[in-house]
């Protein structure tokens, strides 16, 4: 997508943007992104992506989980700056504000542990305000119903099940792939049915697929900050767990131990409701999920086989590569 955009029609997205402005220069930044220097600011110019089954079109939806949280003007996160729709040859874009620093991904190894461990702590603490944002439904974000933070009825059941949906329609991909047999996807939603129980909480705002390559840090002195949380084109409303299953999956590598500690404790920190902590009996059924979703229905079996047992999340997708094509989100 980057390689295929040419300069003239940078200028003419930015143009139906801002009016007037003028592009100095344009640079790749990721797989769909470019960093735009005008001659007053730089922006960060957002393309296609392709669409999510469960979180619908990346751009679109990058779009209302970042106007969802307009108000937290002191959480590190890009903000909107306009959006184009398509034209002719252009295809359409979003125009975010420019966050300065480094994704943790290319400079992790040279950060102390100690920076590590605050960095996670700061990132439980952006999280935890993003999932104070609740909804009426699970699912794809809707302009129409934004998350809020402001209270939602109880939801008994709801969470279980969505969750079930979601494992039986990965299921039955597995299923068509070859990676599952039948007797294999009946025994592993029947397990998971006899496991899981429901929190009963509302749906809440979540990023969808925190990773190394969307945490954005910058050299502060003589530690490492958190300056941004990228990448919301898998923005949904669901339950915290979700978040905190992706994260340990994506930064399952030992380098990233001390960050996860870091978001553990700081997470637990603000809510006493277990279900919605950073705890591994939490987080099992959303973990398989994943899992599943992942095209990984090994790992996934090996779960639902030792459910009553805790063990360490596998490494599988910390690479700093997209998992597959259509979902790039850089």
């Amino acid at each position: 997508m980057i390689e295929a955009i040419s300069p003239n029609q940078i200028e003419r997205i930015v143009t139906r943007i801002l009016p007037g402005a003028r592009v100095r220069d344009a640079a790749p930044l990721g797989a769909r992104s470019l960093l735009v220097t005008l001659s007053d600011r730089q922006l960060v110019l957002r393309l296609p992506a392709g669409v999510d089954r469960w979180a619908g079109e990346a751009l679109q939806t990058e779009a209302l989980a970042l106007r969802a949280l307009q108000a937290e003007i002191d959480v590190p996160l890009p903000s909107v700056i306009g959006e184009a729709a398509a034209s002719g040859d252009d295809p359409p874009a979003l125009a975010l504000s420019y966050l300065a620093g480094t994704p943790l991904s290319e400079i992790i190894a040279a950060i102390d542990e100690e920076s590590r461990f605050a960095i996670g702590q700061a990132l439980a603490r952006v999280m935890a305000r993003v999932h104070s944002y609740l909804a009426p439904s699970y699912g794809q974000l809707r302009a129409e119903a934004l998350p809020a933070p402001a209270e939602q009825p109880a939801m008994l059941d709801a969470d279980v099940a969505y969750l079930r949906e979601r494992v039986a329609a990965a299921a039955a991909d597995a299923v068509a792939q070859g990676s599952l047999t039948a007797k294999q996807r009946e025994w592993l939603q029947g397990r998971l049915a006899g496991w899981i129980t429901t929190t009963g909480r509302p749906a809440c705002l979540v990023h969808g697929d925190l990773h190394p390559r969307r945490i954005i840090v910058r050299r502060r002195e003589r530690d490492w900050r958190l300056v941004g949380v990228v990448g919301w084109g898998f923005a949904q409303t669901w339950r915290p767990a979700w978040d905190h299953a992706t994260l340990h999956l994506n930064f399952a590598d030992p380098e990233y131990f001390g960050l996860r500690a870091g978001y553990g404790v700081a997470y637990d920190e603000t809510t006493d409701r277990c279900y919605d902590q950073v705890r591994e009996f939490a987080l099992l059924p959303y973990r398989l999920a994943l899992l599943l979703e992942r095209e990984r229905a090994d790992l996934a079996l090996a779960i639902a086989d030792q459910l009553d047992q805790v063990h360490a999340p596998p490494v599988i997708a910390t690479p700093d590569e997209p998992i597959d094509g259509v979902q790039s989100n850089e």
